[in-house]
């Protein structure tokens, strides 16, 4: 809105047409009025408010074309926030790839029980153990495909084979060092955006 050169409306900042940063501006100013959403449907789960403005936060940030970061406190329910964003991305036709969720391999179990209580009608195939190779022609067929940080740099080459509607880094500052066969092998990854879980201090 206003003049072609304003940024924001009521900005004093102007710039050309041709700058680039102008549909990137209107994006984040669709994102001052987000307000949580109700949870979609078939998620087994009561939502506190503040866990519904996250996953409604994230939605918000998927539409406008970003990826983000979800930094909170351990034990506050960015797993449940997460698999909420991902009900909602599918019921609304939005996952029309697999999101792949790579997480430390301790967590794996977590993330299955989760998913499975809270969202049992996502399609999940687990990428753990030495029979695993057998399963990537499906990966296709899955709402989430779910590997860890030590798997994924075996598995880099199947993988890129497969775009991802998303790919979401949980206790992401696992991959903060850029020399680590993680953070590379993520890196040549097909997908448009990421998210990051961290309950790590968001310096870190």
């Amino acid at each position: 809105a206003g003049e072609p050169g304003a940024v924001l409306a009521g900005s004093p900042v102007r710039c050309a047409e041709h700058a680039g940063i102008l549909p990137l501006a209107r994006s984040l100013q669709g994102l001052r009025g987000v307000a949580s959403v109700a949870p979609p449907r078939g998620l087994a789960a009561d939502l506190r408010g503040y866990q519904a403005l996250g996953a409604a936060w994230m939605g918000s940030l998927i539409r406008a074309g970003f990826g983000g970061v979800l930094a909170d406190d351990m034990g506050l329910g960015k797993t449940l926030q997460l698999i909420t964003h991902l009900l909602a991305l599918k019921q609304g036709g939005a996952l029309l790839q697999p999101a792949l969720i790579v997480v430390p391999t301790s967590l794996i179990p977590n993330w299955q029980s989760e998913i499975a209580r809270f969202a049992p009608m996502l399609k999940v195939l687990t990428l753990h153990g030495p029979q695993r190779a057998e399963e990537f022609a499906q990966l296709c067929a899955q709402d989430i495909v779910l590997t860890s940080y030590a798997v994924l740099p075996r598995d880099v080459a199947a993988l890129r084979k497969q775009p991802f509607a998303l790919i979401v880094l949980d206790e992401a500052q696992q991959v903060k060092n850029p020399r680590t066969q993680a953070r590379r092998a993520l890196l040549s990854l097909r997908t448009a955006r990421y998210v990051c879980l961290t309950g790590t201090p968001l310096e870190n």
